[in-house]
């Protein structure tokens, strides 16, 4: 990109700025600092000199690193979230082979392929039901848990990209 030079007002004093971004950039730049000047300005305190421009300064630098800050959190909470699924996916994994397992285990006691009398196998049969119930159960509980933190992760995702526009946009 082609160096531009280009003259800026900040707090009515006029600067000249070289710079490899674009004008439009470099006036989104001086505006921001003018907004920042005057509201410290506004703030009722008779500053003169270079004051009012180091206040903006220090007010601006505060703003970056809280942004920079809250995106490192949501990162972090995003990782734990990323953590947590994969977890659930393994459970659920899991639970979907001794789900299997136990139909065979039903089928098997269906088919009268277990040699026992007839009460141990309904006993047998009643317990291998309820396991079955059970898993199923917890699976569904599990892909609800799954699809709440796709969700989260989603919604992250989103704030993520926010908070990393926000600091593209103050580190710019």
């Amino acid at each position: 990109m082609a160096v531009n030079k280009l003259a800026i007002t900040i707090n009515s004093r006029r600067y000249t700025v070289v710079a490899n971004e674009s004008d439009e950039y470099i006036e989104r730049l001086a505006e921001h600092i003018n907004e920042k000047v005057d509201y410290v300005l506004k703030g009722g305190q008779n500053i003169i000199g270079e004051r009012p421009i180091v206040l903006a300064a220090l007010n601006i630098c505060d703003e970056y690193f809280k942004t920079d800050e809250a995106g490192r959190l949501m990162k972090n909470q995003l990782q734990t979230c990323s953590d947590k699924l994969a977890a659930a996916n393994d459970r659920c994994a899991a639970l979907a082979k001794e789900n299997k397992a136990l139909k065979k285990q039903l089928e098997d006691a269906d088919s009268a392929q277990v040699n026992m009398d007839e009460t141990a196998a309904r006993a047998e049969k009643a317990y291998t039901r309820n396991k079955l119930n059970e898993a199923n159960s917890q699976i569904k509980f599990l892909e609800g848990q799954i699809k709440l933190l796709e969700d989260k992760i989603k919604e992250m995702q989103s704030r993520e990209t926010e908070i990393l526009a926000m600091i593209d946009d103050d580190a710019k």
